[in-house]
Parts: C-alpha cells; structure tokens; sequence
C-alpha cells in the first residue's frame, strides 16, 4: 500500500488490536468475517475487503513516525537554563 495518513494508520492499528483479539484459526464462529461483523463494524464502520487489506498491511508501514523532518518545533524539548 501507499503512504497512508496518520489517523488511517492509527484506525488500521486499532482494527488490527481489535482482530487479535478475537480471531480464531479454525473456528468459523470467531473467523475473520464474523469478528469483521460482530466486533469491527459496529465501531469502524468499513466493508470487508478494507478490513482484508488492513490485516494484510505489513507491520512496519502501521508504525506512525515519530515526526516529520521539515517541521519545525514551537518549543524546545531540551530546556537550558
């Protein structure tokens, strides 16, 4: 996938959470559709294919960066006195 925004990065994540939570190899009951439909949609609303893709995402592209080079800081972290 592309280069994604930072709130999509934080909803795929959050989705991701909430699939490891309740996905079961080899129980249709807790199958990838079935936690898309009881536990998915009702709070992120998404067809069944974004939530394939978001699972299917490698890991290092949901990681959020830590901030981008070219802006600039309001205040220093570092404080010297």
């Amino acid at each position: 996938m592309g280069k994604h925004h930072k709130n999509t990065l934080r909803r795929m994540k959050l989705v991701c959470d909430i699939v490891q939570q309740h996905y079961e190899p080899g129980n249709y009951a807790k199958s990838y559709r079935k936690v898309w439909k009881q536990y998915v949609y009702p709070v992120y609303p998404c067809c069944y294919d974004t939530l394939l893709k978001y699972i299917n995402t490698p890991l290092g592209e949901l990681h959020e960066d830590a901030g981008d080079a070219k802006q600039l800081k309001l205040f220093d972290d570092e404080r010297k006195n």
